[in-house]
């Protein structure tokens, strides 16, 4: 796979390209936390074989692109993806975005929608107006338990085991020893977690989301898949059940027994249903 670093701004991204068969192009976006383009979503490439020209971006903050001290959130990365496709040369394309991912995606299709001919949701933010337990969630990221969190993490492969399994996936033998080193590597670097934090302080607002997109879904006119973990905790199922009602032209598919990383969990189901739509 190809890595290209582009300029956003004064900052470095980095963009993974897969060269496909054809000109048919298919992006791909992250989630939050210690996520990466590559994390996410690279059994689901691999999978994906020729047929698409496939990119994975690391969005600021995240994997090797930089990670500047600034505001983040879903209207910046909007306008960043946007200046990264017109360098990339793409006039149009397949959207895919799990988590932050997807709500950047949403806001993108929002905003840009003669770029977008299908939108994939995973698990997606924006689906919502409130997080769940929004107040308790709005009190934990402004607090500096938060960080504390991520500290804590560092010290123990259990309680990074334990995170994985809580809320991101729920069959025992996806818990590997490899990811859990993989991300218990990514929680030693120094400031690790600051795009999330700054991301999350930003977009839980007092009573809704900032990025407020759930009530514009319905404007929403491209073909749209909403894909959404059964046992998801941090986007659950009834809220993935009402966007897809709210969105015209929608399908639906909820993958029995996965949570937040429904695609990592079963990349070969989800691939399954991804070519389909597409």
């Amino acid at each position: 796979m190809e890595k290209i670093k582009m300029k956003y701004k004064s900052y470095v991204v980095t963009v993974y390209h897969k060269q496909g068969c054809n000109s048919k192009k298919l992006v791909f976006l992250h989630g939050g936390g210690l996520d990466s383009a590559l994390l996410s979503w690279k059994e689901v490439i691999e999978l994906m074989g020729s047929e698409y020209d496939i990119y994975a971006i690391d969005l600021l903050g995240y994997g090797e692109s930089d990670k500047p001290d600034i505001t983040y959130s879903i209207p910046m990365y909007v306008e960043l993806l946007h200046d990264i496709l017109q360098q990339l040369n793409i006039e149009r394309t397949y959207l895919a975005g799990l988590s932050m991912g997807g709500g950047t995606s949403i806001g993108f299709s929002l905003k840009y929608p003669e770029m977008v001919d299908k939108l994939v949701l995973v698990d997606s933010l924006g689906l919502y107006e409130r997080m769940p337990f929004h107040t308790i969630c709005r009190w934990f990221v402004n607090s500096s338990l938060n960080s504390k969190s991520y500290q804590w993490f560092a010290k123990s492969k259990k309680l990074i085991k334990w995170s994985i399994g809580s809320s991101l996936i729920d069959n025992k033998e996806k818990i590997t020893d490899a990811l859990v080193s993989e991300l218990y590597d990514l929680v030693q670097a120094p400031g690790c977690s600051k795009a999330w934090e700054s991301f999350q302080r930003y977009e839980l607002g007092k009573e809704n989301l900032t990025s407020d997109l759930a009530p514009h879904l319905s404007e929403l006119k491209m073909p749209v898949l909403i894909v959404n973990g059964e046992k998801d905790s941090l986007v659950p199922a009834k809220s993935a059940i009402a966007a897809s009602r709210a969105i015209a032209n929608c399908q639906l598919y909820i993958m029995k027994g996965c949570k937040h990383w429904a695609q990592k969990e079963k990349p070969d189901e989800f691939v399954n249903i991804l070519k389909a739509f597409l």
